[in-house]
């Protein structure tokens, strides 16, 4: 006799239908929505009737049981927060309010799922926020920040919800580490939907950073962007019996626009392409966004928010700068012996490096990570770049495990200053006795280096400049004029509050002459018309 028929013989068919459910009810569907009705039958009626017009209100409409259940068992609480006059003077206009009071949750007690149906902000355990748009120097900012102890808390790249959660898994895992660590929120996407602007509705008060950079040396950037297209190379999958004139002729590829269609390509050009400026201009969930975000923003305040142009974090004057937003967002300074690595350039072999390659030997398959030393920041950071984005494997004793390899096979610290051929801490132990494959590894290496130093080079000339990019503008008005109004929009917030930083830029400021001389040609040729 099955279970089923036992417990219907023994209580009946409600108990039945509800073993039943409890059974099927992680397959969703039909069973978990049973399965949430039930739970709420199961309540008095005044009572039941009472929290689905609660939910009603607050327009919270999910099937999830782990929900369901914390809302029955919270209820009185929640119920007792909303009828306080702390939430009606603190929240009213609030289009996202808290169901329960931010100031005295336990955000370990509650889990991320259940805290975005109930409204609650993000745990407010780091220094500050970080918002802007893409080609913006985000990575160069990531790589100060990084240098003084900061932890860069980033978006995942899936929907709405999850992002809520990775940034409240992050933030809570990692705000126990030592005082000499911190995180910062970095929201660098615009979501423009109503669950975005929940999101950022969630992001409560703090201080805030928003760096900035001429447009057109955004579209610069956006344009030179290389990307690793060498199907090998994306999946980590390189050999040693790999040509190196093979993978570095093939290594990496750049954005492109199909006119015909409208309709951007990625990582597939030989070379920069002029035309991925209008790709640029109509995707503003990456690109032109910050007026946006900040309005979206809505608990930050204008005089809480720092704007610095992307200058300022280049070369010499980063050492200078994190300085001093060390002293405004509180976190520890940068050391006399980071000012060499701060002038880094991060992006100096994007696209080309990490590398990595897998060598099977008697003992097992072993990985080399071919890398750039200036993502090797501290103990914490096991850092990789692969094709799109900078990962940082961020825990304690990531590098513990991760060892450099470059003097025990080369007899030299690094190649060209920078890089370096590193081993898991495990592969290490099979290396280290293969004297053969050892010397192999070397005379890999020598001969691969110096044709990826090549390559890169190649790629450098290959790179557009700002002149390029106004001449362009030049020879298409409407596209120019296009620019410019994402241009106002995007800078709207920055002119209010810092109207300097956009008048030294060179080259915008040139666009706007362009614009200028083309409106009053406009102007001449309807004159003429008239006439």
């Amino acid at each position: 006799m099955s279970k089923t028929f036992q417990i219907l013989k023994q209580q009946g068919i409600k108990s039945a239908l509800g073993y039943v459910v409890d059974k099927k009810a992680h397959k969703g569907g039909i069973y978990r929505r049973v399965q949430n009705y039930m739970m709420f039958v199961s309540l008095a009626s005044p009572r039941r009737g009472e929290m689905y017009d609660f939910l009603k209100k607050y327009h919270i409409a999910t099937t999830d049981s782990d929900f369901l259940t914390y809302f029955i068992n919270e209820y009185d609480k929640i119920k007792e927060w909303v009828g306080s006059s702390s939430f009606h003077e603190t929240y009213a206009n609030h289009p996202y309010p808290p169901l329960l009071d931010p100031k005295t949750l336990d955000y370990t007690r509650i889990s991320p799922q259940v805290a975005w149906e109930l409204n609650i902000p993000l745990p407010p355990y780091y220094k500050f926020m970080y918002f802007g748009s893409h080609a913006s120097g985000n990575r160069g900012l990531n790589h100060c920040v990084l240098t003084c102890g900061g932890m860069d808390y980033v978006r995942a790249p899936t929907n709405v919800k999850t992002i809520y959660q990775e940034y409240w898994n992050q933030i809570l895992t990692h705000c126990t580490f030592a005082p000499c660590y911190f995180g910062y929120v970095s929201v660098r996407e615009y979501l423009d939907n109503e669950e975005g602007k929940k999101l950022y509705a969630l992001i409560p008060s703090t201080k805030a950073l928003n760096l900035v950079r001429d447009p057109i040396s955004v579209i610069k950037s956006g344009i030179n962007y290389r990307r690793k297209r060498l199907k090998e190379a994306q999946e980590e999958n390189l050999n040693l019996m790999l040509e190196p004139d093979f993978i570095c002729e093939n290594l990496v590829g750049y954005n492109g626009f199909d006119v015909s269609v409208q309709q951007s390509t990625f990582g597939n050009e030989d070379a920069p392409c002029l035309d991925v400026v209008q790709g640029m201009l109509q995707y503003i969930f990456t690109d032109f966004h910050d007026t946006a975000l900040r309005k979206s923003l809505i608990n930050l305040k204008d005089d809480s928010i720092t704007c610095i142009d992307m200058s300022e974090i280049v070369g010499e004057k980063a050492f200078e700068t994190m300085n001093a937003l060390a002293n405004t967002f509180d976190f520890p300074p940068p050391s006399a012996s980071d000012k060499e690595k701060l002038a880094m350039s991060v992006s100096h072999y994007e696209g080309f490096l990490p590398l990595v390659f897998k060598i099977q030997t008697p003992s097992g398959m072993i990985k080399l990570h071919l890398m750039d030393n200036v993502y090797c920041i501290d103990k914490r950071i096991y850092a990789r770049v692969p094709v799109d984005e900078v990962y940082l494997d961020q825990h304690q004793n990531a590098l513990g495990n991760f060892l450099d390899i470059t003097s025990f096979i080369f007899q030299q610290e690094s190649f060209l200053g920078r890089i370096i051929l590193c081993v898991e801490k495990e592969d290490f132990e099979i290396l280290k006795n293969h004297t053969t494959l050892c010397a192999e590894i070397r005379e890999y290496f020598l001969r691969f280096i110096p044709r990826l130093e090549q390559q890169r080079k190649l790629e450098v000339s290959k790179q557009v400049k700002e002149s390029d990019i106004l001449a362009y503008f030049t020879q298409h008005t409407q596209i120019a004029l296009k620019a410019k109004a994402v241009f106002d929009k995007h800078l709207s917030f920055l002119r209010s509050v810092r109207p300097d930083i956009i008048e030294s830029w060179q080259y915008y400021q040139a666009f706007l002459k362009i614009c200028e001389e083309m409106s009053d040609e406009n102007k001449k040729e309807q004159t003429h018309t008239k006439e």
